[in-house]
């Protein structure tokens, strides 16, 4: 009777054991399942070399960590300073009417937004969005009122009542990744007046980025 009774002791705790190493399987797959990669929690971001994974410092570091450089990709690391690409998408849909096709140029509005996060510089923009020499400038002139945060330059460009704090918190962040970089006016271009800044735009920008038109 004894016998029996531990016996039947230890099958319980068998299947105690058994329980408790399926939920720790499934606890692990489940928390792979949740970040999209076997990836451990330590290393995060895979690389598309399988079994290999990096932590987020490694990514866009300078100095490439996946064998086949993806951790470097230039769009990528691009994107990485931008705002998210729905924040874009949504804000551009809000003010569609506005911002297409005069500024951003024609497209829906996540294509827009998708080629504002990974075009590293406005003349990549326009080559990506196909912009005319118009949509260019105003693109410019937007970029510029909101670099300098003066709500009014937007307001005259067109912009919708109760539009700026989000148009500055996202258009500022991608104006500080170097999306006017190498197109940066003289340092006294504020002191300007507005036929000079327009002569600026159509003798200096548009010159270095029609090309891509």
């Amino acid at each position: 009777m004894i016998i029996l009774l531990m016996k039947g002791s230890y099958n319980h705790v068998l299947v105690l054991l058994s329980l408790i190493i399926y939920v720790s399987r499934q606890s692990t797959v489940s928390s792979a399942v949740e970040r999209g990669n076997d990836c451990p929690e330590s290393q995060p971001w895979p690389c598309r070399t399988p079994r290999i994974c990096l932590s987020f410092d490694f990514i866009c570091d300078g100095e490439p960590d996946c064998p086949d450089e993806y951790d470097e990709d230039p769009e990528m690391c691009t994107a990485k300073l931008r705002p998210a690409q729905e924040h874009l998408a949504g804000f551009i849909h809000r003010y569609q009417n506005w911002l297409v096709p005069k500024f951003l140029g024609y497209g829906t509005p996540e294509e827009l937004a998708a080629k504002l996060v990974e075009s590293k510089t406005v003349s990549d923009y326009a080559r990506a969005a196909k912009l005319n020499e118009t949509q260019l400038k105003n693109l410019i002139k937007l970029m510029e009122g909101v670099k300098s945060g003066k709500e009014m330059e937007l307001f005259l460009l067109g912009m919708p009542l109760g539009a700026w704090s989000e148009l500055y918190t996202l258009f500022h962040r991608i104006y500080i990744s170097g999306f006017l970089d190498n197109l940066e006016p003289a340092e006294n271009f504020q002191s300007l007046n507005r036929q000079q800044k327009e002569e600026f735009w159509k003798n200096h920008i548009y010159q270095q980025v029609k090309r891509f038109l």
